[in-house]
């Protein structure tokens, strides 16, 4: 049986669209956020999370969902110190990510929910060369708040108008 992904309809659900990050300690500890994906087709999709920067972790950045399905992933920001480049570099700045989306034919039904990440994976790896044009890309912003201090202006000018 030869398997053959297409494009879906329509972009899937993801809420909220832009995620913060806020930490009072410089990022020393991870954190995380949560958000949803939803598949809004009459079909089976599956989805891929991407993110270009890694400093992100994602708990279940593949997986099949049903008509109407809904799940809810955790993205898991490292410590600051395993970042690979400085601070700087990611705060205050919107930081893109993408949610990869396409159309299951409908014999694919997964028994489990391990099962069909195990699949999900598979069929991503090779959608790569076999269908590359297919997928629908969700774009969602993510935001570093930076934990500096604002500071004083070390001179200050003030003006004064008469009439």
């Amino acid at each position: 049986m030869k398997l053959q992904c297409t494009s879906p309809e329509r972009d899937m659900i993801v809420y909220p669209r832009w995620l913060c990050f806020n930490s009072q300690n410089g990022y020393k500890t991870p954190l995380f956020v949560r958000f949803f994906v939803e598949n809004r087709e009459p079909y089976p999709v599956t989805y891929n999370v991407k993110a270009r920067e890694k400093i992100f972790r994602v708990d279940s950045s593949s997986g099949i969902l049903k008509s109407g399905e809904r799940k809810t992933i955790k993205l898991f920001l490292i410590s600051s110190d395993d970042w690979p480049l400085s601070f700087g570099e990611y705060t205050q700045k919107r930081i893109k990510m993408a949610i990869e989306c396409l159309r299951l034919p409908e014999q694919i039904e997964p028994s489990n929910p391990k099962e069909a990440s195990m699949m999900a994976k598979t069929i991503w790896k090779r959608s790569f060369n076999e269908w590359p044009l297919e997928r629908i890309y969700t774009k969602v912003n993510i935001f570093i708040v930076s934990s500096a201090k604002m500071e004083e202006p070390m001179t200050t000018v003030t003006t004064k108008y008469s009439l």
